[in-house]
Formats: C-alpha cells, sequence, structure tokens
C-alpha cells in the first residue's frame, strides 16, 4: 500500500491521465445513448384469446363393423403396414444422401 503513494510525478501523472481518458469514454458513450432519439412506440391491440376459440367437439363415431369393412377393402394391416414401410424408407432416403464434403470438391486451379 505504502508503494502505491512512492511513486513518482511521471507515473501518477500517467495513472491520472489514463483514468480521465476511461472516464471520457464512458460518459461519452453515455451522453451518445441519451442523444439517441427512438421513433414513437405504438400502442398494443388487446386480442383475447377466446376471440377465436372454438369449443371441443366429438369426433363422429363410425360403428365398428363399418370400421372393420373399410379396413377389409383397404387390404388390411398389411396395407397400413406398407404405408409405413414406404414413408419409413423414402424418409431414411432423405437421410442417407451423400452430402458432397467441402474437402472432396476440387478447387479451381488458377
Amino acid at each position: 500500500m505504502d508503494r502505491l503513494f512512492t511513486l513518482n510525478a511521471g507515473a501518477r501523472l500517467a495513472r491520472k491521465v489514463v483514468t480521465l481518458a476511461c472516464l471520457h469514454l464512458y460518459f461519452h458513450g453515455y451522453a451518445l445513448a441519451q442523444a439517441t432519439v427512438l421513433p414513437p412506440m405504438l400502442e398494443p391491440v388487446y386480442r383475447s384469446v377466446f376471440e377465436t376459440y372454438q369449443p371441443m367437439s366429438e369426433p363422429k363415431l363410425t360403428p365398428w363393423r363399418a370400421a372393420n369393412d373399410t379396413v377389409r377393402e383397404v387390404g388390411g394391416w398389411r396395407a397400413y403396414a406398407k404405408e409405413a414401410a414406404a414413408a419409413n424408407a423414402a424418409a431414411a432416403a432423405v437421410t442417407s444422401a451423400p452430402q458432397p464434403s467441402p474437402s472432396s470438391a476440387e478447387a479451381p486451379k488458377p
């Protein structure tokens, strides 16, 4: 602590100049921030979430015999399995398509 006060006059002057420079930068930025003019804010518009509310409705029920007949006409459970397998195969083909790597691409020769 005593060493702080034993600095020569040149070092104390340099410390004061650096301190003043830092304070100048700080307050200059503060003044610029105060001088910024913002556009006027628009009034918020209140919109109730209940304006577009639709009450829950029960789905139309189908008799189980009619539902079974529809599945049989489509092709049974195998038709649904084929649809699922086709969708999975298409998704796998998209994700496993080889992507060109930047290192394998030849750079144009000058």
